[in-house]
């Protein structure tokens, strides 16, 4: 990589962290092409970029940032991801794959909602309920009341129905 290149993907790497809601440290070894490529392309599926870093680049970006205490974790080879969407689901892809068999990444460390945090802190936020999952949750709680109100209103002349019906019965069974 010319001096050109380097600054090229310093600025590309900047830009994507300042937007980043989420971003994943990992260190990867053993990985082979297509294992690389799939974990890429299942990452990208989730709107999740990937990126191998060279430790002194990575340096340099998170140097300019808020996020310094991080610089301390580049050390071998090191992936980055991140993705400007909910932290919750960025999180949960990252877990997925971090989790899986015969899968030699392993995660450093993250920052999420703007601070930095460690690994056990990413797998806590993986397991929560993502932004759409509390969205859904909360529209359901919000039609249960109406919809239980209604119901109530509902029955009210349903069992007056029940009630003039079984008095029918009985009055057509005495005349009878």
């Amino acid at each position: 990589m010319n001096r050109a290149e380097k600054q090229d993907f310093v600025n590309e790497l900047t830009k994507g962290i300042q937007e980043a809601s989420a971003i994943a440290l990992m260190s990867f070894s053993k990985l082979t092409v297509e294992e690389m490529t799939s974990f890429r392309l299942a990452l990208r599926k989730k709107d999740v970029r990937v990126k191998v870093v060279k430790n002194t680049l990575a340096k340099r970006v998170f140097n300019d940032t808020t996020f310094k205490e991080i610089c301390g974790q580049f050390e071998g080879p090191t992936l980055l991801a991140y993705s400007k969407g909910d932290a919750v689901m960025t999180a949960k892809a990252i877990m997925e794959w971090v989790n899986k068999e015969n899968f030699n990444v392993k995660l450093k460390s993250g920052i999420a909602l703007n601070k930095v945090i460690s690994e056990k802190e990413m797998v806590a936020l993986s397991k929560l309920p993502g932004r759409n999952e509390l969205l859904v949750s909360f529209l359901w709680a919000l039609k249960s009341h109406p919809t239980r109100f209604l119901y109530a209103l509902q029955d009210g002349p349903n069992r007056l129905g029940y009630a003039l019906g079984a008095l029918k019965a009985k009055k057509e069974k005495e005349s009878n």
